[in-house]
């Protein structure tokens, strides 16, 4: 998959967590490009075998697995067929997110099913993941665990307190799990990005003056590509050039938010 260049993550395999489409699937097909095989961690096993497929399309090794991140269980399976398929662990990806963390709530409207929900795939998978994965990452010698975050845990979110406090949070568990897997050889960091998925093309096709005043943030001039731009940002942070930087929560959003 790399065009004749050098993979840097050749005989590395990494697990990406909600990978069955948008930024999780940009991940996925970056990483492979780098040569990475790629356990595929959706919660629908036909997302995840499209994802699958577009890999194998470029000659990149894929695993696809339904896996409901929020159960232990699952994520626990997960990491136990990664291993029994290719052997080794080095690269793990917590995109996954919970579907009505993209949907603005006011604090007064919040019940508690809102809140375990989005905590389940948010707090819960990211404390089994780690868990599952911890001794095999050690084992690699230069595991990488790399967390999605979002600038709304640095700057807050009107009509989304839910979703702002668990990436907050977020920041905090990169930045303890840094220091702890440090002497292991263990990066932890996290991404905060601004990129085009379906859902916000869809949106912006919609109101496209809407989709102008907003692009108009990023001294870019234009929204991330899941693949090129998210993508890359993190299999880059999974090669050797990049094995001194941990504990970081990275902006990739084009400068939209130049003062966090």
């Amino acid at each position: 998959m790399s065009g004749g260049r050098v993979a840097k993550l050749h005989g590395r395999t990494a697990v990406v967590t909600g990978a069955g489409g948008g930024i999780g699937r940009g991940i996925a097909l970056a990483l492979a490009a780098e040569g990475a095989n790629v356990v595929i961690a959706a919660r629908r096993r036909v997302t995840g075998e499209e994802t699958a497929a577009l890999i194998r399309a470029e000659r990149g090794a894929a695993l696809a697995l339904e896996c409901d991140v929020s159960q232990q269980t699952h994520v626990d399976e997960a990491i136990a067929a990664t291993i029994a398929a290719y052997g080794t662990l080095d690269i793990v990806v917590h995109n996954a997110n919970a579907g009505e963390s993209a949907m603005p709530i006011a604090l007064e409207s919040i019940n508690d099913a809102n809140w375990m929900s989005q905590a389940a795939v948010a707090w819960d998978a990211a404390f089994f993941l780690a868990r599952a994965a911890h001794v095999h990452l050690k084992k690699s010698g230069r595991g990488r665990f790399i967390m999605l975050g979002s600038c709304f845990g640095l700057h807050g979110a009107a009509m989304n307190p839910i979703y702002a406090a668990l990436k907050g949070g977020d920041r905090g568990f990169v930045k303890a799990l840094a220091r702890e897997w440090g002497p292991d050889a263990i990066t932890v960091n996290a991404i905060e990005p601004a990129a085009a998925t379906e859902p916000t093309e869809v949106f912006f096709n919609q109101y496209p003056e809407v989709r102008a005043k907003y692009l108009a943030n990023f001294p870019m001039g234009r929204l991330g590509r899941p693949r090129e731009d998210i993508g890359r940002a993190v299999a880059s942070l999974c090669f050797d050039d990049f094995g001194f930087v941990t504990a970081q929560s990275i902006q990739v959003d084009g400068g939209l938010f130049t003062a966090l």
